[in-house]
């Protein structure tokens, strides 16, 4: 019985986030009373006053009381929960989510690209957005592969259609950046799999080539060079 409790639990704060993202939270702060969101997931104002106090103690709101009510918004980590649970139900209810669970798998050849990555690394805009996304601080670089056969450009375009985090656009010393959409990935050397993330602009015109970020320099740590064939999996 307990368990079940437990369960019933979990999908009241999941209703919760889910209800302020539908009333426009993760775009700008949402305006409710504790009433209101309780009655919206079928649960006691009280009830509901304590879940948003614990949501917002795990950093997945933001809060400004007001006299009537409050202002509430859905921070980064927030909508990385959301997506989570977004991509598990894509996965498990949808054809191309079960497809996707036979693990993509890319095989590319090492090659050098053309600097730009390390230079994109190094902006503000990105560096923030990026340790709550991936889990890490990315090295300033990218390592880039080739992709090499049919099935690695099968499973390539797999990826492109299945659910991306992604790093919202800005703007930095006067220069707009662009979207960037993010999958988790593992880098394969020996017996050793490697936390990377495999990136790739919105406006990009490479349809053969990946880039990935980890948290070191992956050519200097494991000695790769162009050349070298490697393999990526989707976690």
């Amino acid at each position: 019985m307990r368990k079940t409790s437990n369960n019933l639990e979990i999908m009241n704060y999941l209703n919760l986030l889910i209800s302020i993202g539908k009333m426009g939270g993760i775009r700008r702060p949402i305006f409710s009373t504790t009433s209101e969101l309780g009655a919206m997931v079928g649960i006691s104002q009280q009830s509901a006053s304590r879940k948003l106090t614990e949501l917002e103690h795990a950093n997945l709101i933001v809060r400004d009381y007001k006299r009537r009510g409050n202002t509430i918004k859905i921070t980064p980590e927030g909508v990385s929960a959301l997506e989570r649970v977004f991509t598990d139900l894509w996965m498990i209810l949808t054809a191309e989510g079960r497809e996707q669970q036979e693990k993509i798998t890319l095989k590319g050849t090492v090659c050098t690209g053309m600097g730009e990555g390390a230079y994109y690394m190094s902006r503000k805009g990105y560096k923030n957005q990026f340790p709550p996304i991936i889990g890490f601080n990315p090295f300033i670089g990218t390592l880039n592969l080739q992709l090499l056969d049919e099935s690695s450009l099968r499973d390539f375009e797999r990826l492109l259609r299945s659910p991306s985090k992604f790093i919202k656009e800005f703007s930095e010393d006067g220069r707009k950046f662009g979207k960037v959409f993010v999958w988790l990935t593992y880098l394969l050397i020996g017996e050793k799999q490697i936390d990377t993330a495999l990136i790739r602009p919105d406006r990009t015109h490479h349809n053969n080539q990946i880039e990935l970020i980890a948290e070191e320099n992956l050519k200097e740590k494991y000695g790769i060079k162009d050349g070298d064939v490697l393999h990526v999996i989707l976690r």
